[in-house]
């Protein structure tokens, strides 16, 4: 049988006994002391009695002393074999097995078979045996037989509760490793579980029912600035399902859930609309990318047959002024039709985004000297305002097309109002150590009051040649990178601005 209870287990037991034995050797004393005739104790030896009892409290106030110390198993049963020989010989002086020593000695076989291992603590019970043998019969060479008879029963008696000791013991030691195992997986569950729900994208805020915070993940501790134990802000305890609370250019949906307890805890559900439409959108684009491939191929190629007919009729001689003017008209159309596939194919087929760090001043010149090969503008009229050392979380195929699409319309409304004094400009600002503002702005005419409502949807244009797809697609390449595109106004032209991530210095 294995040990009963272990010693890191048994230590605070073993120190109880530890006080009781002392207790014990300090009663008896007393008990000797008062009792002056030796009626109680002591009646056959009372000199031997005394120096027994002496070296009883001793031997256990040493052994206080040891174990508060440390628990050392050889030690305390080291002691056991002990105290078992002075009660053993108190209880000679006292008379013998009448004296009641007898129950006093069941006792420390209790204890040994408790925190022994199973010989060791059967030798404690075949030791008081042996000691109640020697000193009822072997000293005296009193053999009677019903003293014997007692003597055989006692014994007996010590073992079959070391016995039962161990057996309960055994048991007692399935339960508590059962519970230490239980224990521990419990808190290894936790533990994952709670990592999981820090690492969660969206927000997770654990409440008391007085709103105290008693759970907070980092996405929810980031876009509030709040950690466990701070009152909840009213705003988030009360928020609405169909209310969406914005912190940190982010849109923000709140859900109340109550959770069935006593205390009357709940759970605030935090999600980003962005992450979410982000998500909606991959899924929108796949759909539109598998029917735009399946009616591309049946729409260009009338498309073009219509188109090259229409520039060989413009090329006829002796043309009619009117046929010629009709045939431009389906060449312009048709070359619209063209670009109108052309970004719908770009935006269904767009790469999902390949998001990585990148130094945000280097790509703007290195941007700014591309735009001005492509399109022979003036570099000296494009200014970049950018701090050297910002860095941005962004696809950077995906910031280069959002950033041409920008400035192309910027730059031709620029000209309808200034002429050759068009102007461009590219201002970052880093709002916090995570998110930094990309403001894109022209000094054309804006943007009309009726049009700002509807100035990202798809389609929407006041160019007879423009798609309307320009500012759709710039938003959707938005999304897709988690971050958000507005347009802010102007006293003089457009100015859009871009909120994106970018990456803190101890984030790198």
């Amino acid at each position: 049988m294995t040990t009963a209870i272990t010693l890191g287990r048994g230590s605070r037991l073993l120190t109880l006994y530890s006080y009781y034995s002392l207790f014990l050797a300090l009663a008896i004393v007393v008990v000797d002391g008062v009792d002056k005739q030796n009626i109680i104790i002591a009646g056959k030896l009372p000199d031997l009695f005394l120096i027994l009892s002496s070296l009883y409290v001793f031997a256990a106030a040493v052994f206080v002393a040891l174990i508060n110390r440390s628990t050392d198993s050889q030690g305390a049963t080291t002691y056991l074999f002990l105290e078992t020989a002075l009660l053993t010989g108190m209880m000679f002086a006292s008379g013998g097995l009448t004296a009641g020593f007898s129950s006093l000695l069941i006792i420390p076989v209790i204890m040994a078979n408790l925190l022994a291992p199973g010989v060791l603590g059967y030798s404690v019970a075949a030791w008081l045996s042996l000691a109640v043998i020697y000193t009822e019969h072997i000293s005296t060479g009193d053999f009677g037989i019903g003293d014997t008879a007692n003597t055989g029963v006692y014994g007996s008696i010590c073992f079959a509760i070391a016995w039962l000791t161990q057996l309960l013991s055994y048991r007692i030691n399935a339960a508590l490793n059962l519970a230490s195992d239980s224990a521990r997986q419990a808190r290894r569950l936790q533990k994952l579980s709670q990592q999981a729900l820090m690492k969660l994208p969206d927000g997770v805020i654990a409440c008391s029912v007085d709103r105290n915070i008693l759970f907070i993940n980092d996405a929810a501790s980031h876009w509030f600035k709040l950690k466990a134990g701070m009152p909840v802000p009213q705003k988030l305890a009360n928020a609405k399902p169909e209310e969406l609370i914005h912190a940190r250019h982010k849109q923000l949906a709140v859900k109340r859930i109550e959770v069935d307890t006593d205390e009357g805890d709940f759970l605030l559900l935090v999600e980003d609309e962005d992450r979410m439409l982000a998500e909606v959108q991959q899924v929108k684009l796949a759909s539109l990318g598998r029917l735009t491939a399946s009616i591309a191929h049946e729409i260009r190629n009338p498309l073009s047959s219509l188109q090259q007919a229409a520039q060989l009729l413009s090329e006829t001689k002796d043309i009619q002024p009117e046929v010629q003017q009709l045939a431009g008209m389906i060449e312009n159309n048709s070359q619209r039709i063209n670009r109108i596939i052309a970004d719908i194919l770009q935006l269904s087929r767009g790469k999902r985004p390949q998001s990585k760090p990148f130094n945000l001043k280097s790509f703007l010149e290195e941007f700014r000297a591309q735009f001005q090969r492509f399109t022979d503008y003036d570099i000296r009229q494009f200014e970049i305002t950018c701090s050297d050392d910002i860095t941005l979380s962004f696809d950077p195929d995906h910031l280069n097309q959002i950033l041409t699409n920008l400035c192309q319309n910027g730059l031709r409304y620029a000209k309808k109002a200034n002429g050759t004094d068009a102007q461009l400009g590219i201002r970052v600002i880093q709002e916090t150590p995570d998110t930094a503002s990309i403001t894109v702005s022209d000094n054309g005419l804006g943007v009309a009051d009726n049009q700002i409502a509807r100035l990202f949807e798809p389609f929407s244009t006041t160019e007879h040649s423009g798609t309307g797809l320009g500012l759709y697609l710039c938003r959707e390449l938005c999304q897709g990178n988690q971050a958000t595109i507005e347009y802010a106004g102007s006293s003089q032209g457009a100015q859009f601005v871009i909120h994106a991530k970018c990456v803190s210095e101890s984030g790198k």
